[in-house]
């Protein structure tokens, strides 16, 4: 049963109307994600055969332009040189050369256009008639990888000729899983490690402490390429490295809270009636200070989202050829003509994560107790 506080705060949340649907969306998301991959498995994603895009190839349609322009240049003598153009035109500047005759002669099919230098004067005579035109057809060119989005395949396809489209929706699915785990996991590891060092402080504390110093200034994304180098790149070893790394931040705010509640009253009480230092910490210090682990779980999850894309998109995270957001944005880099292989990628990113910053901040006005209280 729900405590009539934790009833009051989900009432809370409700109302925040942008949170309550954003949740809603994001749950209808994830389970669309997870149906897909049941119905669908990863290993059906099979590449498209160029053959069956046949229909879409186009022959190509050359224009060819036949302009009869004519360009030549009068001395002061009369000599015609630098000629180009009609020999009919050629034929009949020669049986009279003067300004006034060009002019009369070839006014009607031509328009003129003179300059007079010092020791030459130029004509360019063009039609005034419509070019012919000549259309020269080509075969159509081979099917080739990245396709554009087509009827079949709305999304386009990718380098290796995979639906783009069931790409993202299983990207998605292992994104969103990878990010639960690891949001879970880092709640726990970080709840444990900060309720041990805010409950017992001391000595306890400041070794915790130094440890974590220690541990945060481990360089991440060097650990990931010496792991991935050495025993090889899995969902798995990827999951375990990120988790040995994601509590920091949570154990810092659990750190926090239980040096804020140990010196309670109901803390004392508690203690004077013999309680274990473990029922203490989970029964009644834990309950107390969910709040700051509630709302920094929507965080914690978009930041495994967007960590995982950012490896695959570096090259350092799942292996080569799972779905992946990140994956397929970095193939646009090879082909940035191919549009589809970064915005659709990328809109499904920015969707989840917007929603996931949605709830996140709706979760965190639910449970702020400030808002409720009134200066005397």
């Amino acid at each position: 049963m729900l405590s009539p506080l934790t009833k009051k705060r989900f009432r809370a949340f409700k109302r925040i109307k942008r949170a309550w649907y954003s949740l809603i969306a994001l749950m209808v998301i994830y389970v669309v994600c997870q149906i897909v991959g049941i119905i669908s498995p990863v290993e059906n994603i099979k590449p498209v055969k160029s053959t069956s895009l046949n229909d879409y190839r186009k022959p190509v349609i050359e224009k060819i332009y036949d302009v009869k322009t004519t360009r030549f240049n009068i001395s002061q003598s009369g000599e015609i040189f630098d000629f180009e153009g009609d020999e009919e035109v050629l034929s009949k500047i020669k049986l009279d050369n003067s300004d006034k005759n060009i002019i009369e002669k070839f006014s009607d099919n031509y328009n003129i256009t003179k300059k007079i230098s010092n020791d030459y004067t130029r004509y360019f005579l063009e039609p005034k008639v419509s070019p012919n035109v000549t259309l020269v057809e080509y075969p159509p060119s081979e099917v080739s990888f990245p396709f554009a989005p087509c009827k079949e395949h709305p999304f386009g396809l990718d380098q290796s000729g995979r639906d783009v489209m069931m790409l993202v929706i299983h990207g998605m699915r292992i994104a969103l899983n990878f990010g639960l785990v690891l949001a879970f996991s880092g709640m726990l590891i970080g709840l444990i490690i900060g309720s041990v060092e805010g409950y017992f402080g001391g000595r306890v504390d400041i070794l915790f402490q130094r440890f974590t110093e220690i541990w945060s200034a481990v360089p991440f994304l060097y650990v990931m390429i010496f792991i991935g180098s050495t025993i090889g790149r899995s969902f798995s070893i990827l999951l375990i490295c990120y988790a040995i790394f994601n509590w920091i931040a949570v154990s810092y705010y659990m750190r926090a809270e239980f040096l804020r509640l140990r010196s309670y009253t109901f803390v004392e009480a508690a203690k004077c009636q013999g309680f274990s230092a473990s029922r203490i910490i989970f029964g009644h210090i834990l309950p107390n200070a969910l709040t700051p682990l509630i709302t920094l779980f929507p965080f914690l999850l978009m930041g495994a989202i967007g960590s995982l894309a950012a490896l695959d998109f570096l090259g350092f995270g799942l292996p080569p050829m799972t779905p992946s957001c990140g994956e397929l944005l970095k193939q646009s880099q090879a082909d940035p003509s191919a549009w589809w292989l970064i915005f659709f990628p990328a809109s499904a990113l920015f969707i989840v994560m917007l929603l996931t910053v949605l709830i996140g901040e709706g979760l965190r006005d639910a449970f702020d107790p400030r808002q409720k209280s009134v200066l005397s």
